[in-house]
């Protein structure tokens, strides 16, 4: 079995077709944990409309996304954990291609993760990610910047958290800090497919967090301080650069110009000309022009225009409702 963990807060709107992406997996011996983390708009309606004997409701005064996973996660029975964001979906095959790659694994506990197509709050394609095809251990990749793992998109063998634990409930950042632990532990093996569909709500937590300078940088440095006494000094030093960067460029992107500048003494601008995306960061720190944001609209606006057509094509095949409302 496989236990599915949905958490959701004010997700009438989302919540139900989130929830219905996951029954219809062609993989059927699941059970769908969604926990209402103190919702107080329509989404207990909105769940109370499907009808599966597979569906338990869960309920938690407000406490926010680690709280629920982890009641979830003390409830539930599969071997398999999964989790899906309320406003995220799950292509068919999903569940069973993942399940395939963990039980062909050259190791008994292991995480098998999928690649994404990002969407916007209409259910329009902004991008395919980048179909990853890395195997075994991960944890270099995550201190060197790599941030391509996260709940929605993996599989994990329950003895993963039987071992480590739960997520922290106190952490804004709990899925990377604890896909940081896991990776320490267990490696990962890709499906090789875009399995997964990522909402980038305009009103979502990550530019909610970005407009206040001081809280995402001090979230960025609590992950740290959590993993100071596990790794190495040459490890703290990457991933001290790593979260140094990408909020230097998670500024640029969403265009806060001014954050990024008050953050920019604090990186090796050397560092940052390994990709296409650190070097148009590194031209903003040598021009003070934000190439990066103008890159991120100019990618998103192609598949706004060119690629619709082939999009809708592709959910319909495979019966994938995408509304948001």
């Amino acid at each position: 079995m496989v236990s599915v963990i949905v958490p959701v807060y004010q997700g009438e709107r989302i919540v139900a077709g989130a929830v219905r992406s996951v029954l219809n997996q062609t993989y059927e011996d699941l059970e769908v944990l969604v926990i209402d983390d103190g919702s107080t708009d329509g989404t207990l309606a909105a769940l109370a409309s499907i009808r599966d004997p597979r569906l338990t409701i869960l309920r938690q005064a407000n406490a926010g996304t680690g709280a629920a996973r982890n009641l979830a996660l003390a409830r539930a029975r599969g071997r398999y954990i999964a989790f899906l964001d309320s406003d995220d979906r799950w292509f068919p095959e999903k569940i069973a291609t993942e399940i395939r790659v963990l039980e062909s694994a050259p190791v008994p506990i292991a995480i098998a993760y999928s690649s994404y197509y990002a969407v916007d709050d209409r259910g329009r394609l902004l991008n395919p990610a980048p179909n990853r095809t890395h195997a075994g251990d991960a944890l270099d990749l995550l201190l060197d910047g790599e941030d391509f793992l996260m709940p929605s998109v993996c599989l994990f063998d329950r003895r993963i958290f039987d071992t480590l634990g739960y997520f922290k409930a106190d952490r804004y950042h709990e899925d990377y800090e604890y896909m940081l632990r896991a990776s320490a532990r267990y490696p990962i093996y890709p499906t090789r497919e875009r399995l997964v569909v990522y909402r980038q709500s305009e009103s979502g937590k990550c530019r909610r967090i970005l407009s206040d300078f001081a809280r995402a940088r001090d979230e960025e440095m609590a992950i740290l301080a959590d993993f100071e006494p596990s790794l190495t000094c040459t490890q703290n030093l990457r991933l001290r650069q790593n979260a140094l960067r990408s909020l230097y460029c998670r500024f640029l992107m969403y265009g806060f110009d001014d954050h990024a500048r008050r953050i920019q003494p604090e990186i090796d601008l050397s560092q940052l000309r390994k990709n296409k995306k650190g070097w148009l960061a590194w031209l903003f720190a040598k021009t003070g022009i934000n190439l990066l944001a103008s890159a991120r609209i100019s990618i998103q606006t192609y598949y706004l225009h060119a690629r619709q057509h082939a999009w809708h094509r592709q959910l319909a095949a495979s019966q994938l409702d995408l509304r948001y409302d």
